[in-house]
């Protein structure tokens, strides 16, 4: 095969998955975006790109993980939240590149109350805007700002239950 078709291809299957593996290690958006180019720069010098897709994945999220925590070194802190983000992505989205949970958590904003589920879209930008602040979701919901810290509170403990029994029914 090419090598540039081989390169092609590999950032076509896992551009997506190194990006949102970014975003669970806590980068913003525009960062995971940035990371994650730098990571298929890194992988085309080294001709990871031309592996299988499997090593090519692990060679590509290992290289986002240094990445990340070479940007933010801060130590030990940052080494737990990577390994804790390592574990979760090798059970839950290692085979799909993390389709699979993206597809429950919307499944479960679903299920949310309406307001509720209101105040995670703009928190969290969902709808392709930037994140809220809280003063602004506040204002949009007719909430004090402590009522939207509380309701956020009790949304990410919501979603929280309907993943686990996502993974509970499988």
């Amino acid at each position: 095969m090419n090598p540039a078709n081989s390169a092609e291809r590999a950032v076509h299957e896992h551009l997506h998955a190194v990006w949102r593996y970014l975003r669970m290690h806590g980068a913003q958006p525009d960062e995971a975006e940035d990371l994650a180019q730098e990571c298929f720069v890194i992988a085309a010098e080294r001709a990871a790109l031309e592996l299988d897709p499997a090593a090519t994945a692990t060679f590509l999220r290992r290289t986002a993980r240094f990445l990340l925590l070479q940007s933010r070194r801060r130590g030990k802190h940052a080494r737990l939240l990577a390994d804790a983000v390592d574990a979760l992505w090798e059970e839950d989205c290692a085979t799909d590149g993390g389709s699979g949970l993206v597809a429950a958590l919307r499944r479960c904003l679903t299920k949310l109350a309406p307001r509720t589920a209101r105040a995670v879209q703009l928190a969290y930008g969902l709808d392709g805007d930037e994140p809220a602040r809280r003063r602004e979701i506040a204002t949009e919901l007719g909430l004090a700002e402590n009522g939207v810290k509380t309701l956020m509170q009790r949304a990410r403990q919501q979603l929280r239950d309907c993943l686990d029994r996502r993974t509970e029914d499988d």
